[in-house]
């Protein structure tokens, strides 16, 4: 009978033990409660809800692309796993029966919890006001010359601008995705310069990058039809989206990507490849697109759309079926109220939408409901003076207001630094 209680004692102790070292780890996770299977729980896309198989309304937030054949089943009970540091879960697409989860794919630096304001520095959270103008004249911040040394471009088509003014590059000939911090005179390859190829390190004409708070860039590999993903300081990157013709990318403020598919002459939401703006052919119908190019998404996630070869800026909201003109859809033309072939869309904080018109080598302002623009950058003609904005391919804002050019032909990228001096203030 002694030996027999010193044998409970010696179960519940280690019971205890169990918990107790279950509740330290479960502090350190990410967790999420009063979500479905498989939710999304984090700004890392990768990551979703696996809920507890013991209390389905509890779960942990994880990384979901642990290899099935590295979890092992649960005990009997269904709650309890004898390897240290792992949760019972339910993963179905794993396996029927409850799975032990490792937690270290759970914790806050693998799947950062959803920021409440946006991971993308173009989108202003305060607008910019009526007022403020911008400098006419650029500020070289990359390239210059024509060429594949380090300080050197050719054919840029696409970029993206992160909290620190880091500058990243789609180096469209050179087959790579090139970063320039603020200062530097050259720059680093962080993706491809691999030459020309099909292999998960190369690339065939990068046109655009986007980069989430993790350092995570996604690339519009074009004419590979695919998009990659490449981790930071990965040596290689990984398909996310294939079989499409991409050219513009953009992200939403939980970490959802959007896709311009030329083929399809669609914006499509990963995960889920969900059609978020048009899908119904090419054509010039307010539910369709023609040549969808650079692509811009909102706090409301609205999806602006340049749609190229319609001469218009298209927004979709949310869920929408059909599109709402917000710039140009007056045939092509350099009046006012045209466009001549669109590249790129930025909207700030107040709805006012900024639209690199290629054709017409400038940049157009649209304040909301506007039937018409007012030219801010470029002018006719072309030349290396840094007041041209000579057949540009995108236009972004900094955190600051600032807009930076891709002025492809000109191989280089020019900052044109916001005046806020006549904006007024409380």
């Amino acid at each position: 009978m002694q030996k027999k209680m010193k044998m409970t004692w010696a179960t519940c102790l280690l019971f205890l033990l169990v918990i107790f070292n279950f509740s330290v780890i479960r502090v350190e996770t990410q967790t999420c409660q009063n979500a479905s299977l498989y939710d999304q729980c984090s700004s890392n896309v990768a990551c979703g809800c696996l809920q507890s198989a013991h209390t389905p309304n509890d779960g942990i937030c994880s990384y979901l692309y642990v290899s099935c054949s590295e979890l092992n089943a649960c005990a009997v009970d269904n709650r309890t796993c004898w390897e240290p540091e792992h949760e019972c879960v339910t993963h179905p697409h794993c396996h029927t029966d409850p799975l032990c989860y490792p937690l270290n794919m759970a914790t806050q630096t693998v799947c950062p919890p959803i920021l409440t304001t946006t991971s993308n520095p173009s989108l202003l959270q305060d607008g910019i006001c009526t007022e403020a103008k911008w400098n006419r004249e650029g500020i070289i911040v990359s390239g210059g010359n024509y060429g594949s040394n380090l300080d050197q471009l050719m054919a840029p088509h696409g970029m993206f601008v992160d909290d620190n003014d880091t500058i990243y590059i789609a180096d469209g000939a050179n087959q790579r995705v090139v970063k320039w911090v603020l200062g530097a005179n050259s720059s680093q390859i962080v993706a491809g310069g691999n030459g020309k190829g099909n292999n998960s390190d190369q690339f065939e004409f990068v046109t655009k990058v986007v980069v989430d708070k993790n350092g995570t860039m996604f690339i519009c590999d074009t004419y590979n039809q695919r998009v990659q993903r490449w981790f930071k300081d990965a040596n290689h990157g990984e398909t996310i989206v294939d079989d499409i013709l991409c050219y513009g990318l953009a992200m939403d403020n939980e970490g959802s990507l959007y896709i311009s598919d030329q083929i399809e002459n669609s914006v499509v939401k990963w995960p889920g490849r969900q059609i978020v703006a048009g899908g119904n052919g090419k054509g010039f119908d307010i539910n369709q697109l023609n040549d969808p190019k650079h692509i811009f998404v909102d706090r409301d996630k609205s999806v602006y759309v340049a749609d190229n070869f319609n001469y218009r800026v298209v927004k979709w909201p949310a869920g929408a079926e059909e599109g709402i003109i917000v710039a140009g859809g007056n045939e092509q033309g350099d009046d006012k109220n045209q466009l001549s072939s669109p590249q790129s869309v930025v909207v700030d904080g107040s709805g006012t939408v900024y639209v690199l018109d290629y054709g017409n080598d400038r940049v157009t302002r649209w304040f909301k409901g506007s039937t018409s623009g007012n030219i801010i950058l470029g002018r006719p003609g072309w030349g290396d003076d840094r007041s041209y904005v000579y057949r540009a391919n995108d236009l972004v804002f900094d955190r600051h207001g600032n807009l930076y050019v891709v002025d492809n032909s000109n191989v280089r990228i020019l900052k044109f630094t916001i005046d806020k001096s006549a904006c007024l203030t409380e």
